[in-house]
């Protein structure tokens, strides 16, 4: 997948070109946070679309959540930008235009965009939305109005239902909920995936290696939603690089997947308040490296955070928190 950030990187843009020697593309617009199964069923109707109409299917996503400029401040966001382009990346996505939404960007009137940047810089033939969405000044841009629009400046503009699940609507502040609420095996429903903490592996206290459960600790992008706090069952991926130092096998060279007992929350046993992502890699005797790009995949909450009173108390549940992170994964396989 192709990714421009900023319309200007766009190699064959050139103001004064007539569209007609632009490439034509079908256009979906959004912030696309978590690239839930809603985003997916829309998606998944632009490249179809796109395929049948020999175009480019193109993303424009934001580099900020919109609600940081309109109504700070943002909500943390299920995926960062980095994360969400692998997630488009994956679905088949032709290329993603990563825009920096910005006071300027949010006082055009739906004309403007519409005439501007879908038809004047991407030679848009085909726009592809949900029922509520809409775009320009004070969302002025309803369906009607793009589809009005559309019949103007010459490009379609197709509908896609929204998807429920149990009766409620598909969306992103459904997801943030359900996580925050530690509900993550709902969430990863909704999602259509497990959800993922991207992070960067650092140096800890080393205080599990001391208790007999050495874990990674994981430096994650500030703007990330970390769920309720609390221990749970998950999967962790280490990207492979030439320092990275496992003691075991794999069948996939580029990665190493292991099961693992994460742990997410503030350490209260310790008295430190700043949140913090741990994993303990189940039935693992490498080393992670630090630096190394590590991913959490969260599959089912076990308990909230907690105090304990003792290191001995602790250890005696971080025992019991491993074998219930066994057993649930067990039963997913």
């Amino acid at each position: 997948m192709r990714v421009y950030r900023g319309l200007t990187e766009i190699p064959n843009f050139a103001p004064h070109t007539s569209h007609l020697a632009l490439k034509q593309r079908a256009v979906t617009i959004g912030v696309f946070d978590g690239v839930h199964m809603g985003h997916r069923a829309l998606i998944g109707r632009l490249i179809s679309e796109a395929r049948n109409r020999s175009l480019t299917a193109t993303v424009i996503t934001f580099a900020n959540h919109p609600q940081s400029v309109l109504n700070p401040p943002s909500p943390p966001l299920l995926t960062t930008v980095e994360e969400r382009l692998e997630l488009l990346a994956e679905l088949g996505v032709d290329e993603t235009v990563v825009l920096p939404f910005t006071i300027e960007l949010s006082r055009l009137t739906a004309e403007q965009f519409c005439r501007e940047i879908l038809v004047g810089k991407l030679a848009c033939k085909l726009l592809v939305v949900g029922d509520d969405f809409a775009l320009g000044y004070r969302r002025e841009g309803t369906v009607a109005k793009l589809k009005e629009l559309g019949a103007q400046l010459g490009f379609e503009v197709i509908v896609v239902s929204p998807v429920t699940s149990e009766g409620i609507r598909v969306s992103s502040s459904e997801i943030r909920q359900l996580l925050l609420q530690g509900d993550v095996e709902r969430a990863n429903e909704l999602l259509g995936k497990p959800y993922r903490i991207v992070g960067d592996v650092v140096k800890g206290a080393g205080r599990g290696r001391k208790l007999g459960f050495p874990t990674i600790n994981l430096k994650v992008e500030p703007e990330k939603l970390l769920p309720r706090f609390g221990v749970y069952a998950g999967k962790v991926s280490v990207a492979q690089s030439d320092k990275t130092n496992f003691a075991l096998p794999t069948s996939h060279p580029a990665q190493h997947s292991f099961d693992a007992a994460a742990y997410i929350g503030q350490r209260p046993t310790f008295g430190e308040t700043e949140p913090a992502v741990e994993a303990y890699l189940l039935d693992f005797n490498g080393v992670v490296p630090e630096g190394a790009k590590v991913t959490l995949e969260l599959v089912a909450f076990i308990r909230p955070d907690q105090k304990f009173d003792s290191a001995d108390a602790l250890i005696e549940q971080m025992n019991r928190d491993v074998q219930a992170v066994r057993e649930k994964l067990k039963a997913r396989t």
